[in-house]
């Protein structure tokens, strides 16, 4: 037995024709769900992607003047022992580090509002937070916290 949708024109469709109808329209809605909802690499611009790659890779290298290209002037960053460091205070200790291999990004989770982008990542054991705005045309962190990961 076949069933008969009526519509407002009169127009009649057949049971068949409404599954084929949803079947079509289903994966486009269910694609455009997750379009709008995921916290993708690529729901940035490339000019922040770009900076977040030069600053991370900055970062590996001890490439301070890279580093703090990319680190407002107000910078501040809780780490993961606890310790609240500004600015000045994180670039000297980080003329103290070694260079040591990248690691990349990974399970990142950017939000952006405007010139300002919350960035949530995991990175070499540890997850990292860090909020970046543009400020004179370049993307700058303002703020991090890193916190050691339970594994």
């Amino acid at each position: 037995m076949t069933a008969l949708v009526s519509f407002d024109q009169g127009e009649l469709m057949t049971d068949s024709v409404m599954a084929q109808t949803v079947a079509r329209i289903l994966p486009l809605v269910f694609a455009a769900l997750l379009a709008a909802t995921a916290p993708a690499h690529a729901q940035v611009p490339a000019d922040l992607r770009a900076a977040m790659q030069a600053r991370d890779t900055a970062f590996y290298a001890v490439n301070t003047a890279q580093w703090e290209k990319h680190t407002a002037p107000t910078f501040t960053t809780v780490q993961q022992d606890g310790s609240f460091m500004t600015r000045a205070e994180r670039l000297a200790n980080l003329k103290t580090q070694e260079p040591r291999p990248y690691v990349p990004r990974s399970r990142e989770q950017n939000t952006q509002r405007g010139d300002v982008v919350i960035a949530r990542f995991f990175s070499g054991g540890l997850w990292v937070l860090e909020v970046w705005t543009r400020e004179t045309g370049t993307w700058m962190v303002l703020t991090s916290q890193v916190t050691t990961a339970k594994l």
